[in-house]
């Protein structure tokens, strides 16, 4: 009766030591491998995306990635500790529990499968499928983790910072281009959204020389012609802009609607000199990207496209710049009409395919 109230502690048998070591050290290291797949599948994107609703989570976020090696030394010192006190703390109990050779071989056999399954593999997985949903807590658990933890990290990042640094990879246009592709493929966006982003990102590649509109079936006037013999040679303006030449060279363009509005007026006579306006050029060997920021520092909708020796070879839009990206032909009313009247065709550049092969 006095064993029952004598205080003493309960023994605590080896069975039940090593199952303590074993759960412990699996459960830290569960924990550590499930917050290393979230560190590092968390993107910059879904960061950012959290900003205007948990600020401080996404400061944490963005303090990780810019400085991930901070976290990622917690994570692998608490990992390193637990596997290591837990397989001394196994191994010592069960060298007293079961002498013997083989006794150890098959607790170190058993313990080994059992932290690549609940150590490794299950919370890297968890950690990687579900890493949008485990961001809040697991940036929380960082954030104290790097704090308790900082005494070993400090020394350990002063060592790593004697080693020569490594410029970190941004993303690549390629890489861009494959996660537009998985996202199509996944119902994130659709078939033409991931389009545009490929053309986007084809615009720095693709030539102006690919786009333009050649010199053979543009539409264009003389400086010298008067508003009225340009009403009557162009009867059906589609086009809202029109280069100017004078002799080999563009001296400037003219607006569809400064002519007509002069013609409404029966202001026949002037020039087209009288009511030109400037005209920027682009390289035919440029790239759309770069035509595309011309035409919007300048705020104009057409360039003159010339080859390496300045001869005018063509003319680029910010039609021609927009189908491009979209992947699709812009034609509207007045481009209907026009085709059905025989003024136009659909494709400028096909049209100076086939007279070139005519020829």
């Amino acid at each position: 009766m006095s064993d029952l109230f004598s205080g003493g502690t309960p023994e605590v048998t080896p069975v039940s030591a090593i199952l303590l070591y074993g759960t412990v050290a699996l459960g830290v290291s569960f924990i550590c491998s499930i917050l290393e797949a979230v560190l590092l599948s968390t993107t910059r994107g879904h960061i950012l995306a959290l900003q205007p609703k948990m600020p401080t989570t996404a400061e944490r976020w963005l303090t990780f990635k810019d400085d991930p090696e901070r976290p990622l030394t917690a994570i692998l010192t608490l990992n390193t500790i637990a596997h290591t006190v837990g397989a001394l703390g196994v191994g010592s109990e069960v060298e007293n529990a079961y002498p013997g050779e083989y006794a150890l071989a098959i607790a170190s056999t058993i313990l080994t499968l059992l932290v690549l399954l609940l150590s490794e593999i299950l919370p890297k997985t968890v950690g990687t499928l579900y890493w949008r949903r485990l961001t809040v807590s697991a940036g929380l658990v960082l954030h104290w983790m790097t704090i308790i933890l900082a005494p070993i990290i400090w020394p350990i990042e002063k060592t790593r910072r004697l080693l020569p640094s490594v410029k970190e990879e941004a993303m690549t246009r390629d890489e861009i281009s494959v996660i537009a592709d998985i996202a199509e493929e996944t119902d994130v966006i659709d078939e033409r959204e991931e389009s545009v982003i490929q053309n986007l990102l084809m615009l720095k590649e693709m030539t102006v020389g690919a786009i333009m509109t050649p010199r053979t079936v543009m539409t264009y006037v003389e400086s010298e012609e008067t508003i009225g013999s340009v009403m009557e040679r162009i009867p059906v303006m589609v086009h809202g802009r029109m280069p100017v030449f004078d002799e080999d060279a563009v001296v400037g363009m003219v607006l569809r609607s400064d002519i007509l509005r002069n013609a409404a007026a029966d202001n026949f006579d002037p020039p087209m000199t009288s009511i030109m306006r400037p005209i920027s050029s682009v390289h035919s060997d440029g790239s759309i990207d770069a035509a595309l920021r011309i035409m919007l520092e300048d705020r104009v909708q057409i360039l003159t496209v010339e080859e390496e020796f300045g001869t005018i070879i063509g003319l680029v839009t910010m039609e021609d710049v927009i189908e491009t990206l979209l992947g699709v032909e812009i034609v509207d009313e007045a481009d209907i009409e026009g085709i059905e009247e025989g003024a136009v065709r659909e494709d400028m550049r096909e049209l100076a395919m086939m007279r070139r092969e005519e020829e």
